[in-house]
């Protein structure tokens, strides 16, 4: 691979982590539209331009009508607490909506400061095992180089 292309793909793959990183603090099913219509055009692409253009219409139906359902079951939810009257669960439902991005930025901080001291961690066991192996093996060479021979010759 050329130099080019190296730089490129490692331009590509910064930039997928940090689309992923930046779309966080969205719901998933924000994003049911646009994968249906993106799964809709490709398969209809099969067909060729109309068939894409009709298929990328139809995922895009079905992606927003699924994200219709998961928004109409939070509604629900919200509908069923306001009729029981558990405040609790009102009080801790508006406090997932006010949830700041600076908080969810700070939990996947944490996260990948975590999965970092552990492989820190295990690479730094390393050159204990290694110590371990290196001291038992010397120490069997001295042995044997340190045993009496006997004076005569075996036959």
């Amino acid at each position: 691979m050329k130099d080019g292309g190296f730089i490129a793909l490692l331009l590509d793959i910064l930039l997928i982590i940090a689309m992923v990183l930046l779309t966080q603090g969205c719901r998933i099913s924000q994003w049911y539209p646009v994968a249906g219509a993106v799964a809709g055009g490709a398969s209809g692409a099969v067909a060729g331009p109309m068939g894409g253009a009709a298929g990328a219409g139809v995922g895009y139906a079905a992606g927003k009508t699924a994200q219709m359902m998961t928004e109409n079951e939070d509604l629900k939810e919200t509908v069923d607490a306001l009729t029981h009257g558990d405040v609790d669960k009102l009080v801790k439902k508006g406090l997932e909506s006010q949830k700041t991005g600076f908080q969810e930025f700070t939990e996947s901080i944490k996260k990948i400061l975590t999965v970092a001291g552990s492989v820190l961690l295990a690479y730094l066991c390393i050159p204990i095992l290694l110590a371990k192996r290196t001291a038992t093996r010397c120490a069997k060479e001295e042995a044997i180089k340190n045993m009496t021979n006997p004076p005569f010759p075996k036959k």
